[in-house]
Parts: C-alpha cells; structure tokens; sequence
C-alpha cells in the first residue's frame, strides 16, 4: 500500500513538473533567418573610397546577415548575428598619404574588403501585448562583438594628383580585428515564416597605425548607417 501510495505521489509530482515545464516552454520561441544589409559608411574617407553605390559599375557595398536567437515571454530577445561584408568597388579619385618616404598621391586600381562582424544583440519589443496595434512587433536593440577587417588594395602611385610623375604601382593589405556595436529599430511580421526590416547605426573605430597607404589607415572609423531586408523563421 506503501508503495502504491508513493508511485502515486511521484506521478502528481511529475505530472505536474511537466505542466510547469510545457507552461513555461510556451513563452518561449527560437527563430533563425538571413538578411541583406545595405551599408552606408558616415566616416567621409571611408565613404569616399567605398561609396554605397558605385555608378561606373553598380556596385553596392553590402551586407549578408545571419542570426539566430530566442525570444522569451514575447518581450525579449537574445540572439547571435554573424555577418559578412564585403565590396569590390573602388574609388575613381584617389587619395594623397604621408609617410617617412613623403607625400605621395595613390590611385587605386583593384580593391578587395571584406569584414566579418560577429555581434550578440539584445532586442526589446515594447508594444509585443498590445495585440491590434500594427507596432506590434516593433523592436529596439543593441549589439556588440568583434569584427575582422581585410582590406587589399592595388595602387598606382605619383608625385601629385596631376599624375604626370608615373612612381610605379603596389599592392597593400592590411588585416586586423577591432570592436563594434551597434543600435537598432526594427519590426517583424508575424507568420513562422515570415519577414522583418531594420535600421541600424554600428560603431567601428579603427585605430590603425598610420603607416599603409589603405583606407584603414586614413579613417579613423567605419561607423555605418545601415537598412535590411530579412526572412525570419520561428520554431
């Protein structure tokens, strides 16, 4: 009798562990989705060098985004947000750089950069329970991690900008890790599959030692006014 009465007792307290645990479960959600960013650098050398959009050859400096997260109570949101940067266009003006050589003026000819921010972000969505507003899955956020920047560029180099004193031509690189966060406003539909648009502003300083003739060297940050499209899926 003993121990029908305590099988018993350990099947209501199972049982309802359980309950608990599925109650709990259901304000619980995990999504995952990929987006393409549009980038607009706001640092003036930077932008001058990597424009958002190259006429002579339409080509954008852009964005692919990933992410995957938990939402919790509706409320909140966590995720982790790699990304890949990346442009192959080039500036058409070129750029004079001082060094212990001298002034020279640099014309770039073959560019390659690429950047892989890898960000954890919080996002808050403050009118999630007001169910007929249509700012209902309206969010703002905040993010932070690493980036990896490469930048490669292939220069042709003078004396002046008149580029009559023709020096010769080299290639630089320069690649290194630096810090970045960013701030967010978005909104998400509401399907499983479903879509979401962002704008951001992300914080990049630099702080390169002034000592390659590359952009990275020039600027003093990569700060980005951003816009994306994404495709979220909900589990």
């Amino acid at each position: 009798m003993k121990k029908l009465l305590f099988i018993l007792l350990l099947l209501v307290f199972c049982s309802n562990a359980f309950s608990q645990i599925k109650k709990r479960s259901t304000n619980v959600s995990v999504y995952t989705g990929i987006g393409y960013k549009f980038v607009f650098l706001t640092n003036s050398a930077a932008r001058d060098a990597y424009p958002f959009f190259q006429l002579s050859n339409g080509d954008f400096l852009k964005e692919l985004d990933g992410f995957f997260g938990v939402t919790i109570n509706e409320k909140y949101a966590v995720e982790f947000s790699p990304a890949y940067l990346f442009t192959n266009s080039l500036s058409s003006d070129g750029f004079y750089f001082q060094d212990n050589i001298g002034l020279r003026f640099y014309l770039p000819q073959q560019t390659r950069l690429f950047a892989l921010p890898l960000n954890f972000r919080f996002k808050y969505f403050p009118f999630v329970k007001n169910f007929s507003s249509a700012l209902n899955k309206v969010y703002i956020g905040a993010g932070a991690g690493a980036m990896y920047i490469n930048e490669e560029i292939t220069n042709q180099i003078y004396t002046d900008n008149s580029r009559l004193n023709y020096l010769g031509a080299k290639t630089y690189e320069n690649k290194f890790w630096t810090s970045n966060y960013e701030i967010l406003l978005g909104i998400n539909s509401f399907s499983k599959i479903g879509y979401g648009f962002e704008l951001s502003y992300r914080f990049v300083p630099l702080n390169q030692p002034h000592t390659i003739p590359l952009i990275t060297s020039l600027a003093g940050n990569f700060n980005s006014a951003n816009f994306v499209a994404n495709i979220v899926f909900t589990f």
